[in-house]
């Protein structure tokens, strides 16, 4: 199965030396595919179940570094999506292509039963993935996710991805406002996180919208078997209520959890309180 999908291994690839070079970015791997694109990925390399973690648009696997420590017991695994951070970019840029290339590196790594964790782009890209892998996924935890994310051509937030230009300013306004949050976040993580947004290219950031204008995951969604927890924030200004109401009846069995005065990043704002709620969870469904 490896030698048919791939190779892995634990050096940076060339055409990807301009990422910072940090402990994170430095303990990345890489799985190849039949046509030669990469993708970077954290293996903790715990001897316990596996836990899939999938960051939102324009993050990287950086995205849960606070998040790993609380799951020693597990065997956690977190990706770059292609065309983020280290992966280079697989096809196109739609969820269904984003659940593809993550379907193929579990493949790869031999995981035929995970639990997965998504945030915002990431949590779609769970539902679309649970949905393929039906008796594969013993547990889903949505962080501020959405089965129909489209901002509207017209929005401030779309004008505003739309006028993005290479080079991206790391510290310009634009993301500067996109990595805004309810409460204070270590502005060291949000520099580096800030760095890795402003590598990809804006034709990227524009591709990815123009899908999420084309996203609809209700009928994904309503293929989920596996148990499903939704965290949200209240104060989330990209996916509120409405978004949130959706997911709590859009799944055979749901759980949902609302964060008095959190933002859209939850496991970012309140990573001890969102650790104890995943563990608690994936404690529970151990035991069904």
């Amino acid at each position: 199965m490896m030698a048919s999908l791939g190779l892995l291994r634990s050096r940076t690839l060339s055409g990807f030396n301009d990422m910072p070079a940090d402990d994170w970015h430095r303990r990345k791997q890489y799985f190849e595919t039949p046509e030669r694109k990469s993708v970077a990925f954290v293996d903790s390399g715990g001897n316990g179940p596996a836990l899939l973690m999938l960051h939102g648009f324009s993050d990287t696997s950086r995205s849960f570094a606070a998040l790993e420590r609380f799951f020693p017991d597990f065997r956690v695994i977190v990706p770059d999506f292609p065309g983020h951070g280290s992966s280079a970019l697989d096809g196109g840029v739609r969820i269904e292509d984003f659940a593809a290339s993550i379907d193929r590196l579990l493949e790869s790594l031999g995981l035929s039963r995970i639990s997965v964790v998504g945030h915002s782009m990431g949590a779609m890209t769970a539902i679309e993935l649970a949905a393929r892998r039906r008796d594969g996924v013993s547990a889903l935890i949505l962080l501020s996710g959405s089965l129909r994310p489209d901002f509207g051509a017209e929005s401030p937030l779309a004008r505003d991805i739309r006028a993005l230009r290479d080079p991206i300013d790391p510290s310009g306004q634009f993301l500067r406002d996109w990595y805004a949050c309810s409460r204070p976040v270590d502005s060291g993580f949000l520099s580096k996180m800030k760095l890795d947004a402003a590598a990809m290219p804006a034709a990227t950031w524009h591709g990815i919208l123009d899908g999420f204008g084309e996203t609809d995951l209700r009928c994904s969604a309503a293929r989920v078997t596996a148990p499903v927890l939704c965290i949200a924030g209240s104060a989330d200004p990209l996916f509120g209520g409405s978004h949130q109401e959706a997911l709590g009846h859009a799944f055979q069995t749901v759980r949902s959890i609302r964060l008095e005065g959190c933002g859209h990043n939850p496991h970012w704002e309140y990573p001890e309180r969102v650790s104890a709620l995943i563990s608690a969870f994936l404690a529970e469904t151990a035991r069904i």
